[in-house]
């Protein structure tokens, strides 16, 4: 049993992204996985400021859902992101989301490699 970790960036309840969500999520289920589901939406998440803190200290010094956010992801053998496509991107919050997971797996990946 993996338990799964379902991120959706959609502001639309059951759109279409939602939806191929919601199906993987059935699907998920149905084989005895354990799955949590996190709309971006109803999260707070601010914009990186640049100030280095999260490499030197593992930890960001904005207090917003993203920590939480980021147990959860940790925590998860699989993640799912589920976004809509505006203008050939990904969502908006699909972007700031990935900015932060991306400087955080880089300090854990330079805290690794320096030991």
């Amino acid at each position: 049993m993996k338990k799964i970790c379902v991120i959706s960036t959609s502001y639309r309840k059951q759109g279409n992204s939602d939806l191929l969500a919601d199906e993987f999520i059935k699907g998920a289920l149905e084989k005895g996985h354990e799955v949590e589901k996190i709309y971006l939406s109803n999260q707070t998440i601010n914009f990186c400021r640049g100030c280095l803190h999260c490499q030197t200290s593992g930890t960001c010094i904005i207090k917003d859902d993203i920590s939480e956010i980021l147990e959860k992801m940790k925590t998860s053998d699989v993640l799912v992101f589920a976004t809509p496509i505006y203008f050939y991107e990904m969502s908006g919050q699909m972007k700031r989301c990935w900015i932060v997971v991306i400087h955080y797996m880089l300090v854990i990946i330079n805290s690794v490699i320096s030991i």
